[in-house]
């Protein structure tokens, strides 16, 4: 199982690492974090140059429209079932 890590403590790391302060490799060390993790994280938090987003923004940006989607369908259907009566 995946273990979870609160979001301050990611943005702390990421903090670290793009600061210069730390390398990938020593906060792995230090915190205990995987190496590759720490990396998903940083890229995770940079904007995109097309969208001005970053990939986690991006991410629930895209599960809200799919889920504003399925409610405007479900409307849809409600209205023409209405419509029929």
């Amino acid at each position: 199982m995946a273990k979870r890590y609160p979001a301050e403590f990611k943005q702390n790391i990421i903090d670290l690492y793009q600061h210069k302060i730390k390398s990938a490799s020593e906060l792995a060390k230090e915190y205990g974090v995987g190496y590759s993790t720490i990396l998903k994280w940083v890229s995770g938090s940079q904007k995109s140059p097309v969208n001005g987003l970053t990939a986690d923004e991006a991410k629930a940006q895209s599960k809200r429209i799919k889920r504003l989607e399925e409610k405007n369908l479900i409307l849809k259907k409600a209205l023409g079932l209405l419509a029929k009566d």
